[in-house]
């Protein structure tokens, strides 16, 4: 069992498409923990501060046997 990041970042601007404002991301990389995962996460909020812009992190636990 591995551990993976889901990210979804969102821009907040009236002059993007509806369809364009979000878009949803699953890195390459794996954790063995959830412990690391939340910390890859905290980094990824910690490098995007520009206003306007929104990030969602989640991570989850799955069987991946195509690595």
């Amino acid at each position: 069992m591995k551990y993976v990041m889901m990210i979804w970042l969102c821009i907040n601007d009236p002059f993007i498409p509806l369809g364009s404002t979000c878009v949803e991301d699953i890195p390459p990389q794996r954790f063995d923990s959830l412990e690391e995962c939340r910390l890859a996460a905290t980094q990824a909020y910690d490098t995007i501060k520009e206003p306007g812009i929104y990030l969602t992190t989640f991570c989850s636990k799955k069987l991946l046997t195509d690595i």
